[in-house]
């Protein structure tokens, strides 16, 4: 496996995961809207430094993408940065810190979904049976709560943001033409103003200017840090398997909301983390090698060379990574690879695991 990609899901998971415990120390008060739109905010306003300083404009990138991309760039938008941090809001406001970490592993499961179905994601058999175990797990959690049988607003409310969050997570790989950095610099300023003045307008929230920048401290941490490396992830070894991986950030939260607030979940909480674990962990030994066919393409991207990038450079070196348009010609041979970018072909009946 891309060992790049794998670490980058990692620590994106990590610093996602630490998001609903950090929250639920200071949130307080505050709306549901007003928590949603400042950790976007707060992910727009730490980003923007590292866009200016791109050697490419940022609306140069924008005056290049197609019709589609812009499609796709706006559904990312809405349905993970406006929708989907309102459903977790509510639920990290009126649901547990365990409960709503363990249930953010529901999106490993929407983003495999929707990458099989919509996008003809290749799933191996290692994947399939990794997300079975997170959705009796998930089920486990909304149902079981503290001990008696019952159905959970606040666990429903976040299921629902992990949806979206995999409608999001596809369109996103979409967009490999744009740096990672700026999109998710986008999703925050567009996502965290939105949210902040449906707040302003519909809520009223007693909040402290400590709460406000705590949250945005959280949000350019958890939320702005944490979608570059994903999104680097989702590029490199595809939606499903970043997803996967991903699902090691919920159990960080879960281990701080025991250590930092005191929560002391029942042996059901504890029992479901240990099938999402075991189902995440099936992924680390699959392989996936087999003869295919790389049609010519052309686009630009951030690249180094290697057997799909044998291109020549005029008047430049071409160590080191970097980033222009390209030309791959047509090829076919056998490797170990992941649906990246150039990995996006169908799999016949000996494709492999």
């Amino acid at each position: 496996m891309n060992r790049k990609g794998l670490h980058a899901a990692i620590l994106s998971a990590i610093l996602f995961g630490m998001s609903p415990v950090a929250c639920k120390a200071i949130v307080g008060a505050m709306s549901s809207s007003l928590l949603a739109g400042l950790l976007y905010l707060g992910s727009g306003v730490g980003l923007t430094w590292v866009v200016l300083r791109q050697p490419t404009p940022f609306y140069a990138v924008l005056a290049a993408l197609s019709g589609r991309q812009w499609a796709n760039l706006a559904g990312a938008i809405l349905s993970g940065g406006v929708a989907a941090p309102l459903f977790l809001a509510y639920g990290i406001r009126s649901g547990s810190a365990t409960e709503v970490s363990l249930l953010l592993n529901f999106e490993t499961v929407a983003t495999t979904l929707l990458a099989w179905l919509i996008f003809r994601e290749h799933i191996g058999p290692r994947v399939w049976v990794g997300k079975a175990l997170i959705i009796g797990a998930s089920a486990f959690v909304v149902l079981a709560g503290s001990g008696k049988v019952r159905l959970s607003v606040a666990g429903l409310s976040v299921l629902a943001a992990c949806v979206l969050w995999g409608v999001d997570n596809n369109l996103t790989r979409e967009l490999e033409s744009m740096p990672a950095s700026l999109l998710a610099c986008m999703k925050g300023w567009i996502a965290g103003t939105f949210n902040v003045l449906l707040s302003i307008v519909l809520f009223r929230s007693q909040v402290s200017a400590l709460q406000v920048s705590g949250v945005l401290a959280i949000g350019a941490l958890s939320y702005g840090v944490s979608l570059v490396l994903f999104i680097y992830a989702l590029r490199a070894i595809g939606a499903a398997r970043t997803s996967t991986w991903f699902a090691a950030g919920p159990f960080v939260g879960t281990l701080l909301s025991v250590v930092l607030l005191g929560e002391h979940p029942a042996g059901a909480y504890w029992a479901a983390a240990l099938a999402m674990l075991s189902g995440m962990l099936l992924l680390y030994g699959e392989v996936h090698r087999h003869l295919h066919r790389h049609e010519r393409l052309a686009h630009g991207h951030l690249h180094e060379h290697d057997e799909h990038h044998l291109h020549g450079h005029d008047g430049c070196g071409t160590e080191g990574r970097h980033d222009h348009f390209h030309v791959h010609e047509a090829m076919e041979h056998a490797h170990m690879h992941w649906p990246d970018v150039h990995h996006r072909h169908a799999h016949g009946e000996h494709a492999g695991a």
